[in-house]
């Protein structure tokens, strides 16, 4: 029989920092050549999308298989706009021995990836902005409040309804985004086809989009792309496919763009400071909840 972890039982086995360890680990490995990633299916309907993808963070470790949709319409109907499952197959029968809360694994990973980039090429960020505050924007703003101890941390929405139940968490709410021009750093946490950030950042700075992770959907203008000191990804392959944001900076510039720099390199550095406008785009990969799952069982072996 099958073991089921809910959300506040994976948030109950690790910490954040921990979270954020495993996959500093993972994706060197990734660049290394040591995990084993399968082919991530993205297919798109209309604003919605669903994917599935299979992977392991180790060569002997478990197999994951994660399946999911995202449909923002779901607010409307009281249900999450992002809904998936993971299940985790023993390295020796192929049993499904686990199944794990797929909202929480793909929240605490993609936020503790965010974070350990933001970490490397930010450290002293003290101006930060989350645009878009669903799950995963509070989930980032929390994790931001945490680990950079931000002087300003502000959330900005397209259009403000009603009153912000976690405003507290901000030291204000916003619907300007020409406002960013002051920060070093944002996280763009939506669920818009088009793009939100038409403006960029201050001269040193760092944008995180989580957002764009399917080919028809694309948070950060094409020109802001072009003019980047550096342009960040989790997989270069995969993102050039899949990335709407990085497609359509590609498909317009032709050879021009500088090529996207995989994240993996990234935490192999002893030390990495970036200059100018940077970006870092994620469309997660199977590594990412194979670590997760990974560093979960470790932990329940041990308790």
């Amino acid at each position: 029989m099958a073991t089921f972890l809910s959300g506040s039982e994976i948030e109950a086995l690790c910490t954040l920092e921990e979270v954020m360890a495993s996959q500093r680990e993972v994706f060197a490995r990734h660049h290394r050549g040591e995990t084993v990633l399968g082919p991530r299916a993205v297919l798109t309907q209309g604003e919605n999308a669903q994917f599935s993808y299979i992977a392991r963070a180790s060569s002997d470790g478990p197999t994951i298989v994660k399946f999911g949709t995202v449909v923002p319409s779901n607010s409307s109907r009281g249900l999450p706009a992002v809904q998936t499952t993971v299940a985790a197959l023993d390295s020796k029968t192929g049993s499904p021995n686990f199944f794990f809360d797929g909202e929480a694994v793909t929240r605490l990973r993609t936020v503790a990836t965010s974070m350990a980039v933001a970490k490397a090429l930010t450290p002293q960020a003290k101006r930060i902005a989350v645009v878009g505050i669903g799950h995963q924007g509070l989930a980032h703003a929390k994790a931001a409040s945490e680990i950079f101890r931000p002087i300003e941390l502000i959330g900005v929405l397209q259009q403000t309804k009603g009153t912000i139940s976690t405003q507290s968490l901000f030291t204000s709410i916003s619907t300007d985004l020409s406002a960013l021009h002051e920060f070093d750093l944002a996280f763009i946490c939506t669920n818009s086809l088009k793009p939100v950030l038409n403006t960029p950042l201050a001269d040193q700075s760092l944008v995180i989009s989580i957002g764009s992770f399917a080919p028809n959907r694309s948070e950060v203008a094409v020109d802001l792309l072009l003019d980047a000191e550096n342009l960040f990804v989790d997989d270069p392959s995969i993102s050039k496919e899949q990335c709407g944001s990085v497609r359509e900076a590609i498909a317009f510039s032709g050879e021009k763009m500088s090529e996207p720099q995989g994240i993996g390199a990234l935490f192999q550095e002893k030390s990495l400071t970036i200059s100018g406008r940077s970006y870092f785009f994620s469309v997660g990969l199977g590594i990412q909840d194979a670590a997760l799952v990974e560093l979960l069982l470790e932990k329940m072996q041990r308790s």
